[in-house]
């Protein structure tokens, strides 16, 4: 199901629709995600009653159709979804009312159960304590422990059988670090199986490790396990959450015996039987399902706009950022509704010129060639700017900036920003400048990801060098001064770099730059950022070279917060990105005491001369 976020009256008219049509199909249950009526990522509109009254208003709606009466048919249905349980005449510790993030279960035109959320998550994007108690709260405010108000519901079937159902939501599954697991204790008390309700986005390899969950579940519950997922996107105003699907049905030993296709969308229908096949495991491809991600990201976000503003307008330099977002863009939307840009000042070499106009032949987008220098030059004497300074490189981005915030109010569409993961991390960007548009679409991806998905993009996708080779040799410059190049050890398509793996060791799995000198005096830093060998010493010949640039990146990281903070949306697709999924402040960096010793200690010892 793709769930209109904040719609709950979209919403539920697919649900009554869907349950219609299974009720003519002869269908015993049908099941829907975690909050398939409002939509999960709705912030503090959560906070609002008379919204969340009227979700409660329309689900009556949703029981009704479970009749079958509506259907003209003999007989109804069950229907399980997700949705949020306003607790009349009782109130929170905030005040407000009670909201539960629960899975609802109407039979045959009546009410039959509900299920709180028992494992709220409250990291990365998810915030379920600010919003819903849950099922574990409610059980300790009853002086009972949260096993027992954990329970099966008894159903029964078409044909007179009964079935006696589990139902968990979403993080109920991912019990690892919690001290219950409800999957087991529904199987301990009877359940027949257990249905998972999930509202659980893609990231990088999350698929996989799902498996093993439910594998793992499976070794002491040992019932068959439903996972319902949404597709489509949702987002937190500073993100957009991308979700695949994959809804998959395992058997008793965690198996998988049926599997929607990734993004697929609509109801499948699926009978349990004897000696059910058991689907053989898929090879994963990490870059076709970045593809999936990004270009539903695309696709999602300008699905939500009229149909006239469903058209983009990008800065085109040349380089390997812009083309990959040209080539995303015009994938994704059509090549009729992208429009590429040249904006060179005389920084901007003959060669990355001809590239940004290969690549809009290429894709046979729009192109045009607007030369700046002449409002540099305008706006550097009015300010009595000069050149080779940080202030006049400035000028030439915000200029840049300009001229798409101009060209897309004239036509009538948005402006994309082509910053990177990296670049976001150390402020290598202007704000109001390069850093300004609509959507920051790479803005989760390291730069060996931007070559590698770019190289998939020729390969895979157009099956032909739309972006053109050249793009992938050339060093990355912003070319806003005289031989400029980017101050980062980069990754390539067959190698990893280290500024990449320096940003994802900062953001996605905290790393500090204790960590770094622990590691770098044990001289298995290299091993653990997974680079070729002897890269840090080509990079840095001296633990003092090692320990500058080290500093500078982490004063860079806390220095350009107030940049990201302005910027646009980004998809996330890795295990932290920028925006709501890494809560960060205005800080100052701090180096432990640790870190002091550490550093003390390598510049006293005797290096070889570089």
């Amino acid at each position: 199901m793709k769930v209109v976020l904040g719609r709950p009256d979209v919403n539920v008219a697919y649900i009554v629709d869907e349950i219609k049509a299974a009720v003519s199909r002869g269908v015993d249950i049908i099941l829907f995600p975690e909050m398939s009526t409002a939509g999960y990522f709705i912030g503090d509109l959560y906070e609002d009653d008379v919204f969340t009254k009227d979700v409660a208003h329309l689900e009556r709606s949703i029981r009704e159709a479970t009749s079958g009466a509506s259907s003209g048919v003999d007989g109804g249905i069950t229907a399980i979804l997700g949705t949020l349980v306003l607790l009349q005449n009782s109130k929170g510790e905030d005040g407000r009312t009670r909201l539960l993030n629960a899975g609802i279960i109407y039979s045959n035109g009546k009410y039959v159960g509900r299920v709180a959320k028992t494992l709220q998550p409250n990291y990365r994007i998810f915030d379920d304590d600010r919003h819903f108690y849950s099922g574990r709260k409610i059980a300790l405010e009853e002086h009972k422990w949260p096993e027992e108000k954990i329970a099966p519901f008894l159903l029964k079937m078409k044909d007179g059988r009964e079935l006696s159902l589990g139902l968990i939501l979403c993080e109920d599954m991912w019990h690892e670090f919690y001290p219950l697991n409800p999957t087991q204790i529904l199987a301990e008390k009877g359940a027949d199986i257990v249905c998972n309700l999930s509202a659980s986005p893609w990231t990088w390899q999350k698929n996989r490790k799902r498996h093993e969950v439910v594998k793992e579940i499976s070794k002491k519950s040992r019932v068959p396990f439903l996972y319902v997922n949404n597709v489509g996107i949702q987002n937190t105003g500073k993100n957009i959450i991308i979700f695949d699907g994959s809804s998959t049905v395992y058997n008793s030993r965690g198996e998988v015996i049926f599997q929607v296709p990734a993004y697929g969308e609509g109801s499948h229908d699926f009978e349990f039987g004897e000696k059910m096949k058991v689907l053989p495991e898929e090879p994963q491809n990490d870059t076709k399902e970045l593809y999936q991600a990004m270009r539903t990201a695309i696709t999602e976000f300008f699905a939500a706009l009229p149909p006239e503003k469903q058209k983009i307008i990008l800065g085109l330099s040349g380089g390997i950022d812009s083309s990959l977002s040209a080539a995303l863009y015009t994938d994704a939307l059509g090549k009729d509704n992208v429009i590429g840009i040249n904006m060179p000042s005389k920084f901007s070499s003959e060669e990355t010129q001809n590239l940004a106009r290969s690549l809009a032949n290429n894709l046979g987008i729009a192109y045009e060639a607007c030369p700046i220098q002449g409002v540099v030059d305008s706006i550097s004497a009015a300010t009595d700017v000069k050149e080779n300074s940080l202030a006049y490189e400035n000028i030439q981005a915000r200029t840049r900036m300009e001229i798409l915030a101009a060209r897309s109010q004239e036509l009538g569409c948005l402006f994309s920003a082509n910053w990177n993961k990296v670049e976001a991390a150390f402020g290598y960007g202007t704000l109001y400048g390069d850093m300004a548009g609509a959507l920051a679409l790479i803005g989760d991806l390291v730069k060996r990801e931007v070559y590698q998905l770019a190289d998939y993009m020729n390969k895979e996708v157009f099956k032909r060098e739309v972006i053109p080779a050249r793009c992938f040799e050339i060093a990355p410059s912003a070319e806003l001064r005289l031989n400029q190049k980017d101050p980062f050890d980069y990754g390539k398509i067959e190698r990893r770099g280290y500024h990449d793996e320096m940003v994802r060791a900062f953001t996605e799995f905290r790393r500090s730059p204790e960590w770094f000198l622990e590691l770098y005096k044990k001289g298995s830093l290299e091993k653990e950022l997974m680079l070729e060998e002897g890269r840090i010493k080509e990079l840095f010949p001296t633990s003092r070279r090692f320990i500058y640039d080290l500093e500078k990146q982490w004063r860079s990281f806390f220095g350009a917060y107030f940049k990201r903070i302005q910027g646009p949306p980004i998809p996330i697709v890795s295990k932290r990105a920028f925006g709501t999924d890494l809560r960060e402040s205005l800080l100052s960096p701090h180096f432990t005491r640790r870190y002091f010793e550490l550093k003390s200690d390598l510049l006293r010892e005797k290096m070889p001369k570089a």
